[in-house]
């Protein structure tokens, strides 16, 4: 075999066995950017490379979009700048609610990135406008309700994501970043995701902070306010609080908090994909969970259960949504898994699982009987009481039953496998069952696919119930049960312990 040979094959082997990141279409931004709070405004320096992955059009242009009136400029020579006419469409959608009505709440204007001849290298962009968007309250009937909004650079705080379509869009591929913002005057200070690699205060006294992410993420999160930060170690994790009045103590418990279920999580699963985790009080009530930190409102950050519940489990989407993606084309899986490994682990830890379930079966049967199920595979976001009842609940009882049917430790070496096989990339229930095939050497794709693509759920009705007598041997007496599945649709596949 000869050098060549030896060489086209390692690069068969590194493709066959490279995380699916590598593979994916990456554009990369270089983020230069100064908030101005007062006047609701940003400007923005934005280098943007393209992996080789990503193709262009057949025009040889990239196309983008970007939120309305932030009047783009190419400034790099060999490049042209195309303003495209008809609606700027966007289909971005991530695990946080405030992405699902963005069409609805976002003015967006597109734009065709054209390089002239044989230009290559960064292109570089510079825009800068109004983003203020105000908040408002989700349906009456969602259960949790919260105000949202889809971006606001405001007095109080900024709060930038991919629904913001803050920085150029290209399609729904995957970005990396380095992000640089500066100008601000302490104790303002901004958080992203990634390793914070520069936190300093200028001869002008004015804030430069920098945050840095290599591995590919759906979205760009620029969050600022005027917070008091604390840190400690967890690790090789740095583990941040920052909260908009100094209380050490709360800060304290928070940190402490976040050390022992990084410890918890990782004992589990895979390692905490993150240089860092922060906990970031926002200036109005919410309840997200983002790639390295978590934003909580200033209410619910102060409930003392909040530790036990909300909070892990918005750590613990830091596997689950946030580093493995939702292809949210196929449903959401990650909601329900997320429930399960936190909601659901904390209760049985204090012996209520059961309790916990069954409230889970309540709540899911009161909404299908109120005519408003759907299969798992069109769950998007939590949007109603409805949409958690199926999102979450009959989500999480679908991997309550993978777990009884092989076991703990078969269960977490598969969504080990699933982790691994996945992170920083989107994936599928599809993709959850090959990896309980791959670790348990059975068959779970149909059950699976019974489970996400159908709606409804089994009811169960004792037929007959009668006491026989033993045979020699055995027990003198046993119970024998006739129990069969009444409801109209065909038998689901499902394991009944008696």
């Amino acid at each position: 075999m000869n050098s060549r040979s030896i060489s086209l094959l390692i690069l068969c082997l590194i493709l066959i066995s490279a995380p699916a990141w590598i593979l994916a279409a990456t554009v990369h931004h270089d983020l230069e950017v100064r908030l101005d709070p007062g006047r609701k405004s940003l400007q923005v320096v934005d280098r943007t490379s393209f992996s080789d992955a990503v193709t262009p059009d057949a025009n040889g242009g990239y196309r983008f979009v970007l939120h309305a009136g932030l009047e783009p400029k190419v400034t790099t020579p060999g490049w042209q700048l195309l303003a495209q006419d008809g609606p700027a469409e966007a289909g971005f959608l991530g695990i946080n609610a405030t992405t699902d009505t963005v069409s609805e709440n976002v003015p967006l204007e597109a734009f065709l990135l054209v390089p002239d001849g044989a230009a290559a290298g960064p292109v570089e962009l510079v825009f800068g406008g109004i983003i203020h968007h105000e908040l408002a309250t989700q349906g009456e009937e969602y259960q949790r309700s919260f105000s949202e909004t889809p971006g606001i650079i405001d007095e109080r705080g900024v709060f930038l994501a991919g629904a913001s379509f803050w920085v150029p869009t290209f399609g729904d591929g995957l970005v990396t970043f380095d992000l640089e913002v500066g100008g601000l005057t302490p104790p303002w200070n901004v958080v992203s995701q990634g390793r914070r690699t520069v936190s300093e205060i200028d001869g002008e006294g004015l804030r430069s902070t920098s945050w840095s992410l290599a591995d590919p993420t759906e979205e760009i999160y620029l969050v600022a306010g005027p917070w008091h930060e604390y840190s400690r170690e967890a690790g090789d994790v740095q583990v941040f609080a920052f909260l908009r009045d100094d209380d050490p103590a709360l800060a304290q418990r928070y940190l402490d908090a976040t050390a022992r279920y990084l410890q918890l999580y990782q004992e589990m699963l895979p390692p905490y994909p993150y240089a860092s985790f922060a906990l970031v009080e926002n200036f109005w009530e919410t309840g997200y969970g983002m790639p390295g930190f978590t934003l909580l409102g200033p209410r619910v950050i102060r409930f003392p259960w909040i530790l036990t519940s909300s909070y892990p489990h918005e750590l613990l989407h830091n596997w689950w949504g946030n580093s493995v993606y939702v292809d949210f084309e196929n449903g959401n899986w990650c909601e329900g898994l997320t429930a399960y490994m936190a909601d659901h682990l904390f209760a049985e830890q204090r012996g209520e699982g059961a309790t916990y379930r069954r409230a889970t079966l309540k709540k899911y049967t009161d909404m299908v009987s109120a005519g408003e199920d759907f299969p798992l595979t069109k769950f998007g976001s939590r949007q109603s009481a409805a949409s958690e009842a199926v999102g979450y609940g009959k989500s999480l009882m679908l991997f309550h039953m993978a777990r009884r049917a092989v076991g703990d430790d078969a269960f977490l070496a598969a969504l080990t496998l699933f982790d691994r096989e996945h992170r920083f990339s989107r994936a599928t229930f599809s993709d959850i069952a090959d990896a309980f095939t791959d670790e348990t050497g059975g068959d779970w794709v149909p059950f699976i696919e019974e489970w996400v693509e159908r709606t409804g759920a089994p009811q169960f009705e004792i037929r007959e119930a009668r006491v026989e007598e033993g045979a020699p041997g055995e027990a003198p007496w046993r119970v024998a049960v006739h129990l069969r599945q009444v409801q109209d649709e065909e038998p689901f596949p499902v394991t009944v312990p008696v």
